[in-house]
């Protein structure tokens, strides 16, 4: 009995050990990991269980229905509708997962954010409905965010459920748009790219890296046949982040680990300022070559001709937003300023570098300062405060997707793709709609890329480590008990 009592005892202490040191083991190589986060078990109780599933649907209808919008102050988008009813239930259930300390600075950014509409607002006068709908701007946009955080709760699956989410909403806009060159551009190639991907990560899991680059290229030759240039770009830097370019060697830390952190880091941006240049060198030879019909060739000609090269030449309200921000840092313009001055600038800026053979303005209805930037956006309607907080998001973005070229998850794929659409957005996309809902998502992944667990051991590694330090574990001689 003494024998089986101390035979028992020691199996429990192997397993408590084993326990302890492995609550979290990453997937083996060709698996993607769709599992429970550290710490939890695999087998859940009914309860949890339906828990999950629901959380589940959830994410995937509030992604879904995104696809849809009603008329109220301005154009707003159903899955905001269903934020009245569902987001007081899931605060009361499991409110905590959206306060957690990691997100502090989101709410306190943004909070500074709505603060300065009101001030920009209160100051110059805003008519009352843009008032309307630009707190409004703000404050769904961190109801999304606290939506969302209490449903995918950090979980790798849910995060890929609203992905794909995404990609529906993206085929269902494509559809309203005739020819074919539109419904691409505003629809199917973001839903391809994204089912595209979610393929190329299983690949990617296996350490298939070669069949990974050839989706990736796949997906820019389209985009490059069909003139689509920023996802073209996209692409491009996307798969050159994730390229296994390091080697696994692990330095102490200190002196050397910061060296080889930098030296990492400066190697990815110049990989993605590559790309960029890749990027443009393509559309010029494409529209040189007769790929393009005839109109979209002399456009695109004709911003190749430009100071600043085909990418920027097609964004011209960069550089006039950056001038309203000169004009105003620090209050801003208040929500949807209307400035006739800087609609005339940006005819001007496009005929001074190149761009157009005409000073004469296009005729607009209500001539709103031209932003088309997330980040100018902000900075023009609401000062500095929106500025600061769109700086933010820009830099915890651009730190994600370093990461992901350090420690390459098995859906990096999908990730760097998603990430490096994100940061063009901030600076190049306007922000409103179903895009608020898309932006609170893309923050919560680059804070899920930044935190998650066995971030710092690359996805080739993972498991050689886990399987050697729990064959050690096992083999370890137990103590003797009594």
């Amino acid at each position: 009995m003494r024998l089986q009592r101390h035979s028992g005892k020691r199996v429990d202490n192997r397993h408590a050990r084993l326990g302890t040191a492995a609550a979290y083991i990453p997937p083996l190589p060709g698996r993607l990991p769709l599992s429970a986060p550290a710490g939890r078990s695999f087998g859940r109780p009914p309860r949890k269980a339906s828990e999950a599933s629901f959380a589940d649907l959830g994410v995937l209808i509030l992604g879904s229905v995104g696809a849809f919008s009603v008329g109220l102050v301005g154009s707003l988008p159903i899955n905001e509708l269903l934020l009245f009813p569902l987001l007081p239930v899931a605060l009361l259930s499991k409110g905590g997962r959206a306060f957690k300390r990691e997100y502090m600075w989101f709410y306190v950014l943004v909070v500074g954010w709505l603060l300065g509409t009101i001030i920009a607002d209160f100051y110059y006068g805003s008519p009352l409905q843009n008032r309307l709908k630009g707190t409004a701007r703000v404050v769904f946009f961190g109801l999304n965010f606290i939506a969302l955080a209490i449903l995918i709760n950090h979980r790798t699956r849910r995060l890929v459920i609203f992905a794909i989410s995404m990609a529906v909403v993206m085929f269902w806009t494509g559809m309203g748009f005739g020819g074919f060159s539109l419904m691409w551009k505003f629809g199917f190639s973001g839903a391809i790219a994204i089912t595209a991907l979610l393929i190329s990560s299983y690949y990617y899991a296996r350490q298939k890296y070669s069949i990974c680059l050839l989706i990736s290229l796949g997906l820019a030759w389209l985009n490059l046949y069909y003139g689509f240039r920023s996802q073209l770009l996209v692409h491009l830097v996307a798969a050159v982040i994730i390229l296994p370019l390091f080697s696994h060697s692990h330095t102490k830390f200190g002196e050397n680990r910061g060296r080889q952190n930098m030296s990492r880091t400066l190697m990815l941006l110049a990989l993605a300022a590559g790309a960029a240049y890749a990027a443009n060198a393509s559309i010029k030879y494409a529209a040189r070559s007769g790929l393009f019909d005839e109109s979209l060739a002399e456009k695109f000609e004709g911003q190749a001709n430009g100071d600043y090269g085909v990418l920027v030449g097609g964004r011209p309200e960069t550089l006039v937003a950056i001038q309203a921000i000169r004009d105003r840092p620090i209050v801003g313009h208040g929500s949807y300023p209307v400035d006739e001055k800087y609609v005339q600038l940006k005819q001007d800026i496009q005929y001074e570098h190149g761009y157009t053979d005409s000073d004469d303005p296009e005729e607009y209805g209500d001539p709103v300062i031209p932003t088309h930037s997330h980040l100018t956006m902000a900075w023009v309607e609401s000062g500095i405060l929106g500025g600061i907080c769109w700086i933010y998001f820009l830099v915890l973005t651009l730190r994600a997707v370093l990461r992901l070229g350090y420690t390459r998850p098995p859906w990096a794929p999908l990730y760097s793709y998603l990430l490096v659409w994100f940061l063009w957005d901030i600076l190049y996309s306007p922000f409103g709609s179903v895009n608020r809902l898309w932006a609170a998502y893309l923050i919560l992944l680059s804070y899920h890329v930044l935190q998650s667990s066995c971030a710092d051991i690359p996805v080739d590694q993972r498991s050689k480590s886990v399987a050697a330090n729990g064959r050690k574990l096992l083999l370890a001689p137990a103590r003797r008990i009594g």
